[in-house]
């Protein structure tokens, strides 16, 4: 049973490293949506420069949101396996 208690414990830690990543890269979209948005009015782009820009962040980031899911799942089995809710 402690064995199982570490092993949470280090995915939690994991979880939350991942979960405060996740959202620092979040913040780093918005910057680049708002920054688009801008040199989109200055120089007159089309709007598919924002799309552009969100593709190119899921496709940059995704593996971070893969690792995050899984470390939420692995929590989730973990726990249950102990017996919490």
């Amino acid at each position: 049973m402690n064995s199982l208690d570490e092993e949470i414990a280090a995915t939690e830690a994991a979880y939350r490293k991942a979960l405060f990543k996740l959202l620092f890269q979040l913040g780093f979209i918005v910057i680049c949506c708002i920054v688009a948005t801008g040199v989109r009015g200055m120089f007159g782009l089309p709007p598919a420069l924002l799309s552009a820009v969100l593709i190119v962040a899921l496709l940059l980031f995704s593996p971070e949101i893969f690792r995050f899911l899984s470390l939420r799942n692995q929590l989730q089995s973990l726990r249950k396996q102990r017996g919490d809710s």
